[in-house]
């Protein structure tokens, strides 16, 4: 091949290579346009299109502008929003039913917190009459007073009466209840093993800031049947952070048994301070007073039979309607609570006092074998019960789905029968420890999944029983092995809990609000029917 032929050759492919670099040069910059249209239209689409185009320099200018009312913006006086939470009236939940008393609604006037209190299912009242409340009236979950807990601010208020005597409701007032507690079950390690049937804890109001001097003022009254009287009176009131309070209660009823008039005083003092934190401090003395006639017998049968009360045959532990027989019961107790938010759990400290005096008179004869040597006023009941203990407890949000409460808890009742005959003369009228307890305990709030929420809990109880021994109608010791007039018993165990609860609301419309719950958990108690 010559020369010329192969210069040919090579300007033809120089040629052709040119021509391809040209239309892929032009392809890549079509390429670039259009991508750049593209932008273009995504980015500026409310600018370009919405009928409202404004040029750079008149951009500036509104851009100016604005800075210039960022700058002279106006500064609004500080708002305080005054509506308040509404609040339900019973909330229902798995693990506890919560009755807020303020909003509680019920046939009438709600005099006491038994009134309350027999409207649930789970509460029982076996009472003679919801007119004035003397002794136990109800039972839980078919369990009476000593197989569950009241409380009032999570701090017991039982005494170690006998029988069905165990817990004195006139105690509580009234006005200053916020909300009732109802938990089912013995799921809840932070109150004692005795809480077989559940716990009854009554809240008290909380404290609440003044900014003036002058008080709140509430006075309630009613009448019903019976000559059935409710009157009572509630002062809130304060200095900034300094609160004071002041509830009193007077009930009266003529009662509609035969010998059944009651009267009623109760008067509830409390001051308190509201800490930077949130938190707060406040102790609160209690006084009440209540007189009580036991009912007698008036049995159509007999020559004194009276047809305006209703019939009440002769059963035990009935009167006779000339003996009048009455009961008057003086508690006085004090209270102190303490909580601090901080950052290692909100901690509560609860301490409280309560003591108690009880006695009875009634006519009886000056000699039941010569009842013509008439008959004379006597006393047939002298009793004075103590009791006092505390509560510390620190609540640890650890993670966004772990609520740890770790706590400790004790109790103490002394009991002194006056004139009792089972005790020795010489002992009689000395306070005499019947219980002591305390409990450790651990819980676990873990909502493990949205719709899943487990509790376990731990409890660790030890409890020392003092049992009589001496039998003064014998004059001997039941126990001739341990010559004391009592013996203390321990009995101390661990008891783990456990309650977890499912909510169905994502299955079905028809089933929204609706929950499972299921509890295992080990009873144990060594606080039997009579312990004195």
């Amino acid at each position: 091949m010559g020369w010329n032929v192969r210069r040919q050759i090579v300007r033809r492919a120089c040629y052709i290579l040119s021509k391809r670099r040209r239309f892929e040069m032009r392809n890549i910059f079509k390429m670039v346009i259009a991508l750049f249209v593209l932008v273009s239209f995504l980015a500026l689409p409310r600018f370009g299109f919405a009928g409202d185009y404004t040029s750079g320099k008149e951009e500036k200018e509104k851009t100016k502008e604005e800075t210039k009312g960022e700058k002279e913006a106006v500064k609004l006086e500080d708002m305080t929003v005054t509506a308040t939470e509404e609040k339900e009236e019973v909330m229902l939940k798995p693990s506890a039913t919560i009755i807020n008393v303020e909003e509680f609604k019920m046939p009438g006037t709600s005099q006491n917190v038994m009134d309350v209190l027999k409207t649930r299912a789970i509460i029982d009242f076996r009472g003679g009459s919801d007119l004035f409340v003397d002794r136990d009236p109800i039972y839980m979950r078919g369990f009476y007073g000593k197989r569950f807990i009241v409380a009032l601010d999570g701090l017991s208020i039982q005494t170690t009466h006998h029988g069905n005597d165990d817990v004195d409701y006139n105690q509580i007032s009234f006005p200053q209840i916020e909300s009732i507690e109802i938990i089912p079950g013995p799921h809840s390690p932070l109150y004692p093993g005795k809480s077989i049937g559940g716990v009854i804890n009554v809240k008290t109001k909380g404290l609440k800031r003044h900014e003036t001097m002058k008080p709140d003022l509430k006075v309630t009254t009613s009448y019903k049947s019976y000559n059935t009287q409710n009157h009572s009176m509630d002062i809130n009131g304060g200095i900034g952070s300094f609160v004071y309070g002041l509830w009193y209660q007077k009930d009266h009823t003529d009662g509609y048994l035969r010998n059944r008039e009651a009267d009623l005083d109760i008067i509830t003092g409390r001051f308190g301070y509201i800490l930077p934190s949130d938190g707060y401090i406040y102790l609160t003395a209690s006084y009440s007073d209540s007189d009580y006639e036991e009912y007698v017998i008036n049995d159509p049968a007999r020559s004194d039979y009276d047809p305006g009360y209703p019939d009440t045959p002769k059963v035990w532990r009935s009167y006779e309607p000339w003996q009048k027989p009455s009961m008057n019961k003086k508690d006085d107790s004090y209270r102190l609570a303490y909580k601090q938010p901080t950052p290692i759990g909100l901690w509560t400290l609860g301490a409280y006092y309560h003591h108690q005096h009880h006695t009875g008179e009634k006519w009886d004869y000056i000699d039941k074998k010569n009842k013509a040597k008439g008959i004379e006023r006597i006393s047939s009941r002298d009793e004075k019960w103590r009791e006092w203990g505390g509560r510390l407890q620190d609540e640890i949000q650890l993670f966004e789905d772990h609520l740890i409460t770790v706590g400790f808890d004790m109790d103490n009742l002394y009991r002194n029968l006056m004139h009792s005959a089972w005790d020795r003369p010489e002992s009689r009228g000395k306070y005499q420890k019947i219980i002591g307890m305390y409990g450790i305990y651990i819980q676990d709030k873990w909502n493990i999944l949205p719709r899943l929420t487990l509790t376990p809990g731990l409890r660790y109880e030890n409890v020392d029983i003092f049992f009589r021994n001496w039998s003064e109608r014998a004059k001997k010791y039941k126990n001739p092995l341990i010559p004391k007039d009592f013996i203390k018993r321990n009995h101390n165990q661990v008891v783990p809990k456990f309650f977890a609860t499912y909510e169905l609301d994502d299955l079905s419309d028809v089933l929204r609000d609706t929950s499972i719950s299921a509890g295992v958990s080990k009873i144990w108690t060594p606080i039997s029917y009579c312990i004195i």
